[in-house]
């Protein structure tokens, strides 16, 4: 392990002495990516239109490496402009009916709200339930799913509190009132494992756990979305009857980033990469509580993001700026997001960081 984590730490070679905990908002891209990207323009600018064979090929290796990774078949994957665009298209190819319900927390990223707003002019009644606290999130979840659900839409990890929701007692809920289950998956893919057993639809961006930069989204509709929905865009590529949802062409050279990147963590393993997440998560957890501070995160049902509440996160975000530790500043809470590149010493230095903020009083 020890030579795998050096390896690793040569390949991301970030601002000298500084500790990046922003994973969650982009992941630091590994040193292959710039290359990848340019080899599109290369391709193009050598052959034209006549490169299309070369650029399938990263797209098509891309695909297949994500149809790995997700343990579903490759026909239910496609690739899209960002998680809110997956969102959308499932939740406005919907045929809905008066009273038809769609639950959501009130508390999700805008996208998981406002995707279903044509629903609601159409008739439907979107539930947005008031959040408790954050280890209730899945059993509240379950317990508004009833006869008239069509729809439940969250995030498998939630942004703002790194909750993640038990995918799998979700969806046999959904099934038992023949509801579809809609998950945006931009805080969980490439953090911790993912099984859509029983999810009919995810959105993941690239950007974040997967390091692939903005303008590329995995898309997943299984087989039992695809007969329920209607496709809301159509093009060359889903001319009907096709219940596909791909309807044009994607980012090709966000997909020739995306198939390096995939490479890259492939051979690094993935049980390995989740594994260190959980050990760096469980640290902060440690130095959190060493600090006489309790996390919102669950400990038990976490993803790779922690987050604490502090009475000015602004400025406490600012004062471990100036300490040289990146962290996010969201809803008011100081949110840590530690990636397999990161080390227990970085999380240490966080630890330190914390102290020394606190000594001066500017964590209330």
């Amino acid at each position: 392990m020890a030579q795998w984590l050096q390896k690793v730490r040569n390949d991301f070679p970030y601002r000298d002495g500084w500790v990046y905990l922003q994973s969650a908002g982009a992941g630091l891209a590994f040193p292959g990516a710039a290359a990848a990207a340019g080899q599109y323009y290369v391709d193009v600018a050598a052959l034209g239109c006549d490169a299309q064979p070369l650029w399938h090929r990263p797209a098509q290796s891309a695909l297949q490496r994500a149809s790995k990774l997700l343990d579903v078949p490759s026909e239910d994957v496609g690739f899209f402009r960002n998680t809110s665009e997956v969102i959308n298209i499932a939740a406005n190819s919907f045929q809905w009916r008066e009273g038809d319900e769609i639950v959501v927390m009130a508390d999700e990223y805008p996208c998981n709200i406002l995707a279903w707003t044509s629903a609601v002019e159409q008739g439907a009644k979107l539930v947005q339930l008031t959040p408790g606290a954050a280890a209730e999130r899945e059993d509240q979840m379950l317990a508004a799913i009833n006869e008239r659900t069509r729809a439940v839409s969250v995030a498998h990890v939630h942004p703002w509190t790194g909750t993640k929701v038990n995918l799998t007692r979700l969806g046999q809920a959904c099934r038992e009132v023949d509801a579809l289950l809609i998950v945006d998956g931009i805080q969980a893919l490439g953090a911790t494992e993912v099984d859509l057993s029983y999810v009919d639809v995810y959105g993941a961006g690239t950007f974040k756990w997967l390091m692939s930069g903005f303008g590329n989204a995995i898309g997943v509709f299984r087989e039992r979305a695809r007969e329920q929905l209607t496709p809301i865009f159509r093009s060359y590529a889903n001319r009907p009857p096709s219940k596909g949802f791909n309807y044009a062409a994607p980012n090709i050279p966000g997909l020739y980033v995306l198939d390096a990147t995939l490479a890259y963590l492939d051979e690094l393993g993935w049980d390995r990469i989740h594994r260190q997440i959980e050990v760096l998560t469980d640290r902060a957890f440690t130095v959190l509580r060493d600090a006489g501070i309790e996390p919102v995160t669950p400990h038990h049902s976490r993803g790779g993001i922690v987050g604490f509440d502090v009475a000015d996160s602004t400025r406490t975000a600012a004062d471990f700026q100036d300490r040289q530790v990146s962290v996010s500043d969201k809803e008011g809470r100081i949110l840590i997001s530690p990636h397999f590149y990161n080390t227990e010493a970085d999380i240490d230095r966080f630890g330190e960081a914390l102290s020394d903020i606190m000594a001066a009083g500017d964590v209330r």
